[in-house]
Formats: structure tokens, C-alpha cells, sequence
């Protein structure tokens, strides 16, 4: 039997399939040249590989140069070598002495074979490589089918032009280029990559292991009920070696194997295969070691491979999480040294704050002008908005114990408080009665609710503040919203982080450290509540305070 091919071995690792276009000129020459003359030795050695009672070879090795020369080309280029492939195996077989209608038929079909198979791998592209085990299995599947259009074509011809049986000339032809074509024409596809290296002790004893089963089996014993040997030392190759080692192993096993049955067991010259069912049984057996060494060292491949992708994502969440370590350990120190500098810079504070205070309430006792009351209670406003942003900066850890709190109660002492300041900045600040009650800390409820009143007072001048309460479920939502500047969406993202003020602050007679939103809703969350923003630019802010409502009496 005649067929054609070329190839090389697999292309540089990393690359795609086309290795010759990426050649020099001189050197792609060569490359051609070669691997043409590769599928015509092989495919004249081919026709001298006889088997008695079987007009055709029993090993077509020129089907697999063939493929692997396919496969290995720039698809633009693919036509030349399919005329080469045709040209050599109809040159072979002329020169074998067959007519001239069986070297044409002959390589007709082993060019359409190759034509198929080819066909089927680069489909979806040109760059299939044997790199998972289901494009194993579809290298495997597209062989078998170019095998099978191949065997039955040539299988009709013989008998056709020379009364040959059907079945047994097709099943030889089947196995034949099969074998070939996945043993020699997979070295073309190997995946691309670094793969780790074989031990040469280990390699010498898999020789060892595999070149004395084969010589039990085939060679001069004859013991082919051990043929199972050869299957155990080749699975061994194809699980414990690259991929690259474990097929030429197969290849080379098989090479030994179809040595030993020309020679009958090495007990004689090269000769002619004694029967048919002899040639049936070597190149079934030689097809069978090629589709397990295939499928099984591109499982392990595969398996190897995702595994090493499986550690590095794992090296790179751990180092992500060391990184994230790191930096939170970072923003606690630096929370650490801003709570001391708070903490320190409050304390000293607070005396000198106190004590303007304590002698503007005498100065308000004291007979004074009414400009001079004015300025007086100018000076108590201020220092007590700097003694409330003291009590946000040093906030206690706790409250005190929870305690039914009238909401319109507490509404009245944060708005009655911020009246003062509103009226100067022309802001109206207008409350509606709701007869709730809360459950909560009494200061917590009231520092929470005076920073929400004093940020809408602040942003809304000139303008509109409204309080009022609802109740939502087991919750009293207390509303402020005011018509203000509102929040870009930005500010409103960052509005909870501590000493954060967005721009909407910036040009504004707004005092503040941007605790205020952080320290409320940290006041409310600690009394199983939470305070929530709601804003559209140039549309004021809604803010909520959530606190649990007070149970019935």
C-alpha cells in the first residue's frame, strides 16, 4: 500500500502549527527538500514491508511523514504539499512495478486521506496542538476517518483490478495507516510548552523493561500470551515521561515489533509476514499502542498542566492576600497614630473650650447692651459647636444603657438647638409631630441625630430643612432632608469616611472634620440601627436615622 507525507519534528515550542514558512529561504528549501525525500523512502521501504497472500503493505510509514508535513505547513502553502504527497506515492508504487492504474488510485486516495484529516484538525485554525485530552480524542477520531475513506477506496481498487479479497485487505490498510499516521504524525502536533525532562537512568531502564517484553513476545520465545507487557511498560512511559518521550517510545516499540514479525522472531533474515492474520494482528497491535500512548500522555499533559495553572493561581491569592495583609495592617497603624493624635489634641482642647463656656454663660447673666449680648452669645455658639465636634472626636465607647426616647422630644432639642444657627443663615428648619418612640442610648440617639441636623442647617442656606419621623417595620426612620447643593456621586460614595468632606464643602462657612456622617452612623449602628444617604446633585440630601422602634407599654 502507498501513501506520502511529510513532516518534521514538532514545530518550536510556543508556536503555532506552519514551521517551514518561518524558516530562511535557504533553509526552508533544504526543509522541503528532505521531508519530500522522507516520504519517498519511507514509502519505498512501504511497498517492500509484504505480508503472504496480501498484495499490499502491511506498514505504511509514509502516511504519517505525510500528515505531519500537512500539518506543519502554512495553510496557504497546503496545496504543494498535497501535490507532493500524491507525486511521491505515485512514484513509490511505479517504482515497485505496479500499473498504472494502482499507483494513480493508490495515491489518489492517501492524498485524500491526508486531505481529510487535515481538514478535520485545522478547522477551528491552524494551530492544534495534542495539549488536552479531547483534542487527543479528535485527533484520534479524524485519523480513524481519514484511515477508513482511505482503506475502503484502496481495498475496492484491488478488487477491482485484482480480485483481491475485500475485508482483509481493508481492515490491513485501516490499522496500517493509522498506526502510521498517529505514531509519526502526532510528533508534528506535540503540545508546545517546557515540559519537564526525563531522567536518563529512568529512560535506560523503560529500555530495558520495553526492549524484553517485546523480545519475549515477538522475538525468539514466541510467548505472546505476555504481549500485555509491552502495554505495561509503554502505560508507564506515558505516565511518568513527557509527551514528546512517551510516543517516540511507542514509535520505536512498534518499529522493534514489525522487525521481529519480518524476521520471525529475529530467527531469520528480513522476509514476508507468514499470513494474514499475522499482518492483521501487528498493525492492529501496532494501532492499539498508538492510540493509548496518544490518548493517555496527553490526559497526563493536560492534567499536569492544569494542576501547575491551579498552584500558580493559588501563589497569586496568596500573594494578593499577603499584599492585602499588608496594607490593612498599614491602615490600622495609620488609624492607630490618628486616634492617638486625636485623642491627645482633643484632651488638650477641651479645658480652654470649657472655660470659654463657663464665662460666656456668666457674661449672658451680666447686664450687657444688646450688641454686646450679641456678641456674647456669638462666642457661646462657636465654643459649643467646638466642644460637639470634641465629644465626635473622643465619642464614648458606649452610650449607656437603652431607653425609651420620644422622638418628637428629641427632634425639638437637636432643631430648638440649631435654631440660632439656622435663622443666621437663613435657613428655615421646619419639624412634624409623629408621637414615635425609639429604643436606644439617649446620648447616641441625640449626638446621631444633632450631626444629620447640623450638616442639613450647614448646606441648605437660605434655604428648607425638614424633620420628621415614620415608622418602617421595627424601625422609626427619622428624615432630615434639605433643599440644597446635594451630593455628586463621588461624595456620596466617600460621604461615611472619616474626615472626608467632598467638594460641595468647599467654599462654604462650614466648620467641620468630616466626622460627623461617620460618627452617626457609627452611633446608630451600635444601637442596632444604621444612618443611610439618599441625594441627587443640586437636589439636597435626604439623610435617615434608623433606630428600633420602642416596644408597646
Amino acid at each position: 500500500m502507498t501513501r506520502s507525507g511529510g513532516g518534521q519534528g514538532a514545530p518550536p515550542r510556543g508556536r503555532a502549527a506552519g514551521l517551514a514558512p518561518d524558516l530562511a529561504p535557504g533553509r526552508r528549501i533544504l526543509w522541503w527538500a528532505l521531508t519530500s525525500a522522507g516520504i519517498l523512502l519511507l514509502a519505498l521501504v512501504g511497498v517492500r514491508l509484504q505480508a503472504n497472500g496480501l498484495p499490499i503493505a502491511i506498514w505504511w510509514p509514509a502516511a504519517g511523514l505525510s500528515l505531519a508535513f500537512a500539518l506543519r505547513v502554512a495553510p496557504e502553502r497546503r496545496w504543494i504539499v498535497l501535490a507532493l504527497i500524491f507525486a511521491l506515492t505515485a512514484t513509490a508504487n511505479a517504482i515497485a512495478g505496479r500499473s498504472w492504474e494502482l499507483w494513480l488510485l493508490y495515491a489518489f486516495f492517501n492524498t485524500l486521506e491526508v486531505l481529510l484529516v487535515t481538514a478535520l484538525l485545522t478547522r477551528r485554525g491552524t494551530g492544534f496542538r495534542l495539549d488536552t485530552l479531547s483534542r487527543a480524542t479528535g485527533f484520534v477520531a479524524a485519523v480513524l476517518g481519514g484511515a477508513a475513506v482511505a482503506s475502503v477506496g484502496i481495498a475496492a481498487t484491488n478488487v477491482l483490478l485484482l480480485r483481491d479479497d475485500f475485508f482483509p485487505t481493508s481492515i490491513v490498510i485501516f490499522a496500517s495507516h493509522s498506526s502510521a499516521m498517529i505514531l509519526i504524525g502526532s510528533l508534528a502536533i506535540l503540545p508546545a510548552g517546557r515540559e519537564e525532562r526525563a531522567r536518563p537512568l529512568e529512560l535506560v531502564v523503560h529500555a530495558a523493561a520495553v526492549g524484553a517484553s517485546v523480545i519475549l513476545t515477538f522475538g525468539p520465545p514466541g510467548l505472546a500470551h505476555l504481549s500485555f507487557l509491552t502495554f505495561a511498560a509503554i502505560a508507564v512511559a506515558c505516565l511518568r515521561f513527557p509527551v514528546r518521550v512517551a510516543t517516540w517510545s511507542a514509535l520505536l516499540t512498534s518499529i522493534a515489533v514489525l522487525l521481529l514479525t519480518l524476521t520471525a522472531g529475529g530467527r531469520s533474515g528480513l522476509g514476508t509476514v507468514e499470513s494474514r492474520d499475522a499482518a492483521v494482528t501487528l498493525v492492529v497491535f501496532m494501532s492499539a499502542i498508538g492510540v493509548f500512548t496518544v490518548l493517555v500522555s496527553t490526559a497526563r499533559f493536560e492534567g499536569r498542566t492544569n494542576a501547575a495553572l491551579a498552584v500558580r493561581a493559588a501563589e497569586d491569592i496568596a500573594a494578593a492576600e499577603r499584599a492585602r495583609a499588608a496594607a490593612m495592617t498599614q491602615q490600622l497603624d495609620l488609624e492607630r497614630q490618628r486616634e492617638d493624635f486625636v485623642t491627645a489634641a482633643s484632651h488638650e482642647l477641651r479645658t480652654p473650650v470649657t472655660n470659654v463656656l463657663g464665662y460666656a454663660d456668666l457674661l449672658t447673666d451680666s447686664p450687657l447692651s444688646g450688641d454686646q449680648r450679641g456678641w456674647v452669645e456669638a462666642i457661646r455658639r462657636g465654643a459649643a459647636r467646638l466642644a460637639g465636634l470634641l465629644d465626635g472626636l473622643t465619642q464614648a465607647a458606649s452610650g449607656g444603657e437603652p431607653t425609651r426616647i420620644p422622638v418628637d422630644d428629641l427632634i425639638l432639642e437637636v432643631c430648638d438647638a440649631h435654631r440660632p444657627e439656622a435663622v443666621a443663615r437663613g435657613t428655615h428648619l421646619v419639624t412634624t409631630p409623629s408621637g414615635l418612640h425609639v429604643w436606644a442610648a439617649e446620648p447616641d440617639a441625640r449626638r446621631a441625630l444633632w450631626s444629620l441636623v447640623s450638616n442639613a442647617v450647614t448646606f441648605a442656606e437660605a434655604g428648607t430643612v425638614r424633620v420628621e419621623a415614620r415608622r418602617d417595620g421595627d424601625d422609626i426612620a427619622i428624615v432630615v432632608a434639605d433643599d440644597g447643593p446635594g451630593m455628586s456621586p463621588e461624595t456620596l460614595a466617600s460621604a461615611f469616611e472619616r474626615f472626608f468632606r467632598g467638594r460641595e464643602a468647599e467654599g462654604r462657612t462650614a466648620s467641620g472634620l468630616g466626622l460627623g456622617l461617620a460618627n452617626a452612623r457609627d452611633l446608630a449602628r451600635r444601637n442596632n440601627g444604621d444612618v443611610t444617604l439618599v441625594s441627587t446633585p443640586g437636589r439636597g440630601v435626604r439623610a435617615t436615622l434608623r433606630l428600633p422602634a420602642a416596644p408597646a407599654v
